[in-house]
């Protein structure tokens, strides 16, 4: 099912103009995460609340046309000793694919993790990054043309040390998955000043893409580099991979973070409407074969 939003102009995405708390995408990403924070009260940090969490994020695919798979991993620690008096990490990645609709295209894999530290909600982090990627995922599925085929990663645990991303990049490698490039999308919606101000970590290849589109709606970008999120696993691999989020090098990141008052209510929702707007309006033309 495709929103009536997803499916305006491009025109309409790069002119994103003033933050506008009225935004009907706003809304509905609120709506997405009040939901997913209300079925995975009170956090989604233990093993049985990160399997609840994946059974939500396996429906609400569904929901929007799209099927989920799971993929279960088991990690080691980070040194075989304490493989004796630690059991190994084990967990699921939530999978989506949107094909391509020419034979043999490349994967773009659009990423972000949806375990919380153990008391947190995880409203910003990461049920923000959550609600940019389905918005995106909407759009992509709509396109008649699609030159790349789109993997969603839903992570886990990457509280834990970015252990579900790096078990998802070892997979797809592993089966002969051709990953073209890797964004991922962590901690969105914080923007105490309203500068409208975002941090991307991007390589040469993909930061003047952002930067270009970033400047035609009006949003301050910055260039960081971030070794904290699920991006740097499949970098490590030699995969062009990009991260986008709120202020942190600047000081304007979310004060709740890993806190119990992670939730909605604390959120700039027409500040994460506005960086999904970025975000998408980048893949697309990804998608479709252009240079933005």
């Amino acid at each position: 099912m495709v929103k009536g939003w997803a499916m305006g102009a491009v025109a309409a995405l790069l002119a994103a103009g003033p933050l506008n708390a009225q935004d009907p995408l706003a809304a509905d990403q609120r709506d997405f995460i009040e939901r997913f924070q209300t079925a995975t009260a009170p956090a989604r940090s233990s093993a049985r609340q990160r399997a609840i969490a994946a059974d939500v994020l396996m429906d609400e695919l569904a929901q929007r046309g799209l099927t989920g798979e799971r993929r279960s991993y088991r990690a080691p620690n980070v040194t075989p000793l304490l493989d004796l008096v630690m059991p190994p990490f084990s967990g699921t990645n939530i999978t989506a694919t949107i094909p391509a609709t020419r034979a043999g295209a490349p994967v773009i894999v659009i990423g972000a993790h949806y375990d919380t530290e153990a008391g947190s909600p995880g409203a910003d982090d990461n049920a923000s990054g959550i609600a940019a990627m389905l918005t995106i995922a909407e759009a992509i599925a709509a396109e008649e043309y699609r030159h790349y085929a789109v993997m969603l990663a839903f992570f886990d645990q990457e509280e834990e040390g970015k252990v579900g991303s790096a078990a998802l990049v070892r997979q797809l490698l592993n089966d002969g998955t051709d990953i073209h490039f890797m964004h991922s999308i962590d901690m969105a919606g914080w923007d105490s000043d309203n500068d409208g101000a975002i941090e991307i970590d991007a390589p040469d290849s993909w930061f003047p893409r952002y930067a270009a589109a970033a400047s035609r709606m009006g949003i301050p970008v910055t260039r960081v580099t971030y070794d904290s999120s699920d991006h740097v696993p499949f970098r490590e691999r030699g995969i062009d991979a990009i991260c986008l989020g709120e202020a942190f090098r600047a000081r304007d990141s979310s004060p709740h973070r890993h806190r119990p008052t992670d939730s909605a209510d604390t959120l700039n929702h027409a500040y994460l409407a506005r960086n999904t707007r970025l975000m998408q309006a980048v893949l697309l033309a990804a998608v479709r074969g252009q240079a933005l």
